[in-house]
């Protein structure tokens, strides 16, 4: 043990990090990899090896490691090794790949996923760096997108840009602080998934008919949005992974590197709608903290099948040229080193372009399979790349040496904080141990295989029919009801309901102030439906060029509309109400209730807060689904973000996801009107159908 490390794991660890921060190598010249031996006591000692990432792989290091081993083993027994044979240099992934001609329209096709990727608004940048307080929506008429993350305002220093960055940026971070890019550090957390554990795993992914790669990328974007996230962020965000790609498979005679030291590396991205937090909520179900209906939960495996679907559609495409052709155009024609630069000091992404990097190197496949040489064992392989100026907010990069799955977690300090960066690492293998030993559910209903990464089925948001729903079927309510809904009692639910968000293609994303006041007589139950089209008013957005403006005032008239949707109370199927509107009739089924007490002192009722569901066959039994509504409804217009996040979940856990959860807009409620009242002395016959709320003098009081 003489000279070993006292600290080793600290020693090599440190080692590691440094070389990410510090690493240069003359390209002219050489050498172009180094390697440094770190020794540790009771015969633990490390190699480290600092690559060029740009001309070798970690499947090139996979086999240089490998060779060196052998040879130690080979002289340690007294044997002589084998004289090194020089390779031919292999060629590049432009020359191989971009032999034939190109394709016009194919690189166009993949192109414009790249800009719907990163226009997606996907999570970059940890909310911990983000103001507590979100900028305002001007017009929910013009932009209908839904509250995010992103809306919350950076808090970063910044100076105005000049020079090359002032190209691209007006302001720039300020290069004083430890955001700016040349003082962001790399970080690296190691961690181990167990043998048993990994083999479990495998086993589940060939039940699930998917690789381990695809489960250990949503594994990645579960622990990305653990610590992604504070109790601010509600609702679905999107989640762009970044994802290595071996191309020597994609090569037209196959692998041409003939085992030499090559770069033959590529990537893909795609973009997954989750909640904040759901590695958390995974492991909240799986100990019973999240009740689930009998088709509900988190939908690890949906994930991992989304990805692999997108994968196979991506490569067969044949966008494994396309991407390798568009990073070649971009670094001899559009100075690409220059702009990812230049990038770096951007104040509204600190240099980040995606949640997640996801690197599985597989299997190490050489030497014996427990990772024995002679007298040396190889215990673990962790490996990475810089992180610091450019890349995602995190980074997992994979490789499984004797079984054993070695996972390195990285990131640039200050973006992520070590110990987020230790959170990301447990979450990640957490989230891996509980999908390969939780039980499988049994689902009598199937969702399409693209839901999570293309929720709306490619259909815009003004799409009027319901989307696409797939082989999806209509669920009977003792699937989907919560398995802790309290015997259901209709007079507690009767009263003023007001909606806090929906999935449903009768409403447009236009309106707000949505308020239900449902009013019982015997079984039967009028619910007289409330809306201000278009929401919210603002003066100069709006305008005196929209109809019913009032210059005395300043305020719009005749934007209110109501209908009445009129329901059946089923003595012998509590919680599902019969349902007449838009000139069908259908099941309105009641899938959760909450009790909160402070909203029960505050407004008298006793349900305070709830999940309804409604979905339509046509023809009925035929299992083409042509709506499905979700509503959130609270007895108060505003509630907290915990609130409306916890119903969010709840509908993940009943099963709603697939059939809009995961696609619903958040109504406005700030500022808002409504009618004094709903009774017919003030609104007259209720309509069928929806009808403009007039003056008092005309059937109503606002």
């Amino acid at each position: 043990d003489e000279g070993a490390a006292s600290d080793f794991d600290g020693a090599w660890r440190g080692s590691f990090e440094a070389s990410l921060d510090a690493s240069t190598f003359d390209l002219a010249n050489g050498p172009l990899w180094s390697l440094r031996l770190i020794r540790g006591r009771g015969g633990r000692n490390a190699l480290h090896f600092s690559i060029v990432h740009s001309l070798d792989d970690q499947r090139s290091a996979n086999r240089l490691l490998h060779e060196l081993l052998d040879h130690m083993e080979k002289a340690a027994a007294g044997r002589t090794p084998e004289p090194p044979e020089p390779m031919a240099l292999p060629q590049s992934i432009e020359d191989v790949l971009l032999e034939e001609e190109m394709d016009a329209m194919r690189l166009m096709g993949y192109g414009l996923t790249q800009l719907a990727h990163a226009g997606a608004g996907g999570v970059k940048l940890p909310s911990s760096l983000r103001s507590r307080e979100r900028e305002p929506k001007k017009n929910w008429g013009l932009d209908p997108t839904q509250p995010v993350a992103a809306n919350r305002p950076l808090e970063v220093p910044t100076v105005k840009a000049d020079g090359t960055v002032g190209v691209l940026m007006s302001d720039r971070i300020d290069p004083g602080v430890s955001f700016a890019g040349e003082r962001r550090s790399n970080m690296m957390t190691p961690r181990e998934v167990d043998a048993e554990i990994v083999a479990a795993l495998r086993q589940r992914c060939r039940d699930n008919n998917v690789t381990v790669g695809m489960a250990v990328a949503v594994a990645a974007l579960f622990a990305a949005s653990d610590v992604g996230h504070d109790g601010l962020d509600f609702g679905y965000e999107a989640y762009r992974l970044l994802l290595g790609v071996d191309l020597r498979r994609f090569g037209p005679h196959g692998d041409w590197t003939n085992g030499t030291m090559a770069f033959a590396s590529g990537a893909l991205d795609f973009v997954l709608r989750m909640l904040p937090k759901s590695g958390d909520n995974f492991a909240a179900e799986q100990a019973g903290e999240h009740p689930r209906s009998a088709i509900g939960g988190v939908p690890f495996w949906d994930l991992a099948r989304a990805s692999a679907d997108f994968t196979r559609a991506w490569m067969a495409k044949g966008y494994a040229v396309e991407s390798t052709r568009l990073f070649d155009m971009g670094t001899r024609l559009l100075k690409l080193e220059s702009i990812i630069s230049a990038s770096a000091e951007s104040p509204s992404t600190l240099g980040r372009e995606y949640s997640v990097t996801v690197s599985n190197a597989g299997v190490f496949a050489h030497g014996a399979p427990d990772g024995q040489y002679g007298k040396l064992h190889l215990r673990s392989v962790y490996f990475g790349i810089s992180q610091a100026v450019s890349g995602s907010m995190l980074a997992a990069s994979c490789l499984t040496v004797g079984g054993r799955l070695q996972v390195t977690a990285h990131a640039a300090a200050p973006i992520v904080s070590r110990a987020a960066l230790d959170a990301f690492a447990d979450s990640f293998v957490r989230t891996l141990t509980l999908a390969a030993q939780a039980p499988s559910r049994h689902r009598p209903v199937t969702p399409r295989v693209d839901y999570p990464t293309e929720v709306r089925g490619g259909l815009p948001f003004f799409y009027p029919l319901e989307t696409p729903k797939g082989p999806l079927r209509c669920p009977v309510y003792e699937e989907i009801r919560s398995p802790t809904l309290p015997t259901f009692e209709i007079d507690k639910y009767i009263g003023i309901w007001y909606e806090l968000a929906f999935h449903d293609i009768t409403q447009a994303n236009v309106c707000g102030c949505t308020r239900f006041n449902m009013t019982r007589h015997g079984v039967v139950i009028e619910d007289m439906f409330t809306v201000t089209c278009p929401w919210p008013w603002k003066e100069g957005v709006d305008g005196p060029w929209l109809p019913g403006y009032s210059e005395v005032s300043k305020k719009r008239r005749f934007n209110q509309w109501t209908c009445n949707m009129t329901m059946y109370y089923q003595p012998e199927r509590l919680g599902v109400m019969r349902e007449t509107g838009f000139g069908q009739e259908f099941d309105n089924m009641v899938l959760e209730i909450w009790r909160d007490p402070d909203m029960q002192t505050s407004t008298g009722y006793e349900y305070t807060r709830a999940i309804q569901f409604q979905c339509v066959e046509e023809p009925p039994g035929s299992g083409k689904i042509t709506f499905t509504g979700i509503n959130f409804l609270s007895r108060e217009p505003v509630v907290s973000h915990g609130m409306l996040q916890e119903m969010f979940i709840r509908a993940q856990a009943l099963g709603l996801e697939p059939y809009g959860s995961n696609d619903m807009h958040i109504i406005d409620h700030q500022g808002c009107q409504y009618p004094s009242s709903t009774d017919r002395t003030w609104m007259g016959e209720r309509p069928e159908w929806p009808c403009p709320i007039l003056d008092r003098e005309l059937g109503a009081l606002v």
